[in-house]
């Protein structure tokens, strides 16, 4: 029997081996190497990445398979939005043709300077977003290599950027050459504009909303900047805040159009870059998130095609009559739209809302809200996408010790990254029960089902 002292060596001696078990292998800094980089920060201007999410795997749980997978996805890169131009990035180019030299520290490269943006071909896709368009269509091809070779028919609007990004996009796949390219015109209002066009098939939609919050925001953050910068520009150059938003909204589209990082990324801190990400944020919030009635109303079709889709795979596999139009034996959907119909979805589904409900406001004009959940670079940077994925996973059965029971889960997907449904999340991988998920479909089409009177569509 062991004496009390002993054991209190014992006891020392284990504590001491758990301690040192508990040490780093060897130091790091406090940042552990950690690396601000602005291009992760840049909603609706950056090249495609790769989103975190919340660290869930990126394969199929353990015991599940994907049999069918549909995804949503924003056009490649391109010069610049029409819009965006003309409101600042035009004045600020024009402002600096006027002023070609005495620029200094930080903006000497100014003086030397030349815009990449092709002002006849706006709004087409750039070299490099076909470049990457392509490489991205490979990592979908290959992260779905048992579905890939079944895409016979990808959609498109009739709008070149997503016809291009669509036709470099499916170069990768197995049947690439031979892959149809279905276009459809804004103008035939139907279903399926409404789930892939819904803010051109909405008569009340606008992107007005949220512009006056966020001219407030910029002028709180740009103008300490455009002080800042103040010693190294020319007596009679003075950059506005909208100067300051222009050169940053140039760092994205330079690096997206080259295919490298712009000079102008290197001009700002991390928190001035914070602040900016902030500002589209709080834009994007405002015209196609939680904060305008219209989003959910408007990210309701798409979700209702894909349920519907999902089902008739099941209920019909040969496809002898099914509905959607698509293929019979096509268990991989790929439709090309704008940065603005990825935000409605996300909206229906709850996945990027966070503290809007928590008693304050989400997205205050006089700081930035640190822990907000609607974080746009996670979700619309050129390439950005919202996949919705169905999954046949194997499990103990709950009343046959020993026996198995396959069942079927729906999972979502953000830039590659699984999110899970705020509301239904207990299946593997927090994926959420397919017959659960049509019960939610339902309730949603229920509540926000009546797309043409929410948007005010006239009959005719």
């Amino acid at each position: 029997m062991l004496t009390s002292a002993v054991l209190s060596l014992v006891v020392l001696a284990n504590s001491a081996s758990a301690y040192e078990a508990q040490q780093p292998l060897q130091p790091f800094e406090h940042s552990q190497g950690y690396h601000f980089d602005p291009l992760l920060h840049l909603p609706g201007t950056s090249q495609y990445f790769d989103a975190v999410g919340f660290g869930l795997q990126h394969r199929a749980p353990e015991g599940c398979t994907v049999n069918s997978a549909s995804y949503l996805l924003r056009h490649g890169a391109i010069y610049a939005n029409d819009d965006e131009y003309e409101d600042f990035i035009k004045p600020f180019l024009f402002k600096l043709e006027k002023h070609r030299s005495g620029f200094s520290g930080p903006l000497e490269f100014l003086n030397k300077w030349q815009s990449p943006i092709d002002e006849d071909h706006l709004e087409d896709l750039t070299p490099s977003g076909a470049d990457v368009a392509q490489q991205v269509g490979h990592h979908i091809a290959k992260r779905y290599a048992h579905l890939a070779d079944t895409v016979k028919r990808v959609v498109a609007d009739t709008k070149a950027r997503t016809y291009h990004t669509a036709l470099n996009f499916i170069k990768p796949f197995p049947e690439g050459d031979d892959i149809e390219i279905v276009r459809f015109n804004k103008k035939h209002l139907n279903n399926g504009t409404r789930a892939l066009l819904p803010h051109k098939a909405c008569s009340a939609f606008t992107k007005a909303p949220g512009k006056k919050e966020q001219h407030k925001f910029i002028d709180v953050y740009a103008t300490p900047i455009s002080k800042r910068l103040r010693p190294y520009t020319p007596e009679d150059c003075i950059f506005s805040p909208m100067d300051v938003l222009a050169m940053q909204s140039l760092c994205g589209y330079e690096s997206a159009i080259l295919g490298k990082r712009s000079p102008l990324c290197s001009v700002f801190s991390d928190s001035e870059w914070m602040a900016y990400e902030y500002a589209w944020d709080m834009k994007y919030f405002h015209m196609v998130g939680p904060a305008n009635p219209l989003s959910n109303y408007m990210g309701m079709p798409w979700l209702s095609a894909q349920s519907q889709l999902f089902s008739e795979i099941d209920d019909d596999p040969e496809g002898h009559n099914r509905t959607t139009g698509w293929p019979s034996e096509q268990r991989l959907f790929l439709s090309f739209t704008h940065r603005e119909v990825p935000p409605v979805v996300a909206t229906a589904l709850g996945l990027f809302n966070s503290s809007a409900k928590c008693g304050f406001d989400e997205f205050p004009t006089t700081h930035i809200n640190w822990e907000r959940g609607w974080k746009m670079s996670d979700l619309i940077p050129f390439l950005g996408h919202v996949g919705m994925e169905k999954m046949t996973c194997e499990r103990q059965h709950t009343h046959v010790p020993g026996s198995t029971v396959k069942e079927e889960y729906i999972r979502f997907i953000a830039n590659t990254a699984p999110r899970p449904l705020p509301f239904c999340q207990d299946g593997p991988g927090a994926s959420c029960p397919f017959e659960e998920f049509k019960k939610i479909i339902a309730a949603g089409n229920e509540k926000y089902g009546d797309f043409d009177k929410a948007c005010k569509n006239d009959k005719d």
